[in-house]
């Protein structure tokens, strides 16, 4: 896997070994593992808890995070462009922006990873952490029915459209 763009850009045991390595990770395994790597970070000034937990990772890893805003991305200059750039530059684009065909097209033109920090359409990150978080408390999370409550229509319908056709 390549990018995570999508939940269902994995496949069910993708899922199982990103928390093998996250529980790698909690135990200090990947230390300096981002070290003299460059991550470039598209954020809107309003987001704070995604974007503090990406560049607090990127900094225990050893990274270096170099920010934009959001609406960077939203200039006249090709995404193909953009990414024939940021491919001399940067090991890996983290980007948070309303459209996730920006993103799709982030991913097919980029060189190096490209992860979906959360669209209005999904967050796969948010997702993947909760079933992360559930894993280590239920003893078959992918059993359980879950309800969601609130506004976050993003994560309400990334769990419906990704999670029940990997049989989680």
């Amino acid at each position: 896997m390549k990018n995570f763009v999508r939940l269902t850009d994995l496949q069910p045991e993708n899922i199982y070994k990103i928390f093998l390595i996250a529980d790698e990770i909690n135990s200090g395994k990947y230390k300096g593992f981002l070290s003299g790597k460059s991550v470039i970070l598209f954020f809107p000034a309003t987001s704070i808890r995604t974007r503090v937990t990406f560049e607090k990772g990127i900094d225990l890893m050893g990274g270096h995070s170099i920010l934009f805003p959001t609406d960077t991305l939203d200039k006249k200059e090709s995404t193909r462009d953009v990414c024939g750039y940021l491919n001399n530059w940067a090991d890996l684009v983290i980007a948070r922006h309303r459209d996730i065909h920006l993103l799709e097209t982030l991913a097919r033109y980029s060189k190096v990873p490209v992860i979906n920090a959360m669209t209005d359409s999904n967050h796969p990150c948010e997702i993947l952490s909760d079933l992360y978080a559930l894993s280590k408390i239920r003893n078959d999370f992918t059993k359980d029915r879950y309800l969601f409550c609130g506004k976050s229509r993003e994560h309400r319908s990334g769990m419906e459209r990704g999670v029940p056709g990997h049989g989680i």
